[in-house]
């Protein structure tokens, strides 16, 4: 079976919506069906993340408590907002509509291809933010949890329906700067930190050579895989 790959600024599907300006879309279908068939898969690629609006994610780094004389050796994980990603390229708005494996592979390594030709030199790294695990209802535990302390109570659906992609930049501005020890997070929350929910994305990015950053998204604690370019683009 062949796949066909097309490119376009505008989305295939009205509904889909870019997390910025200035990158674009890629779909596959089956050539079998050209000008017919609807895309299996797509995804937005763009150059430089963060160059519109901000772009905020949490760094998932560790503090040691030790001292030796008394036998104390301690790892807490920690949560950092910042703007890391910024300026490097992006994968996001991955759609699956039942697309065979090694049909979303070949969507993957043209839109990596063609980053890497964009960035040809530069050692950029490209991202992509996976989505976190929700319950039965749609809510987030880390949501709960964390970030809705900060949002005044708000529905992290709702806000998402108002304002778009923008939704985490706005959500961004009200988190804390501080480091926030995990420890004194509710159970449910700590055990989202970084843990993506059932994709068939995800062994298709790990093919490509994408791996965790360390870092997570701020609304869901969904994790930010990343791998360098132009060599990320190679091993698809």
């Amino acid at each position: 079976m062949t796949w066909l790959v097309h490119s376009a600024e505008q989305a295939p599907n009205p509904d889909w919506q870019a997390s910025e300006a200035g990158g674009r879309w890629w779909w596959v279908v089956d050539q079998a069906l050209t000008g017919a068939g609807a895309p299996l898969a797509a995804l937005y690629a763009l150059p430089r993340l963060g160059l519109t609006r901000a772009r905020h994610s949490f760094h998932l780094g560790r503090v040691v408590h030790a001292a030796a004389e008394l036998g104390l050796h301690q790892v807490r994980r920690t949560l950092q907002l910042g703007q890391d990603a910024t300026g490097e390229a992006e994968i996001s708005g991955l759609v699956d509509a039942g697309a065979p494996p090694e049909a979303m592979r070949v969507l993957l390594k043209s839109a990596l291809t063609d980053l890497a030709a964009q960035r040809a030199n530069e050692g950029a790294r490209v991202v992509v933010e996976l989505p976190g695990e929700r319950d039965a209802e749609g809510r987030s535990p880390f949501w709960d949890g964390l970030v809705r302390h900060f949002a005044a109570g708000a529905d992290a659906s709702q806000l998402a329906q108002r304002f778009g992609p923008a939704f985490t930049s706005h959500l961004g501005m009200l988190l804390p700067r501080q480091s926030i020890h995990a420890a004194f997070l509710p159970e449910a929350t700590q055990q989202q930190l970084g843990r993506p929910a059932s994709s068939p994305w995800l062994d298709v990015l790990q093919q490509a050579g994408f791996s965790d950053w360390q870092h997570c998204r701020i609304d869901d604690g969904g994790p930010i895989w990343a791998c360098c370019l132009p060599s990320g683009a190679d091993k698809v």
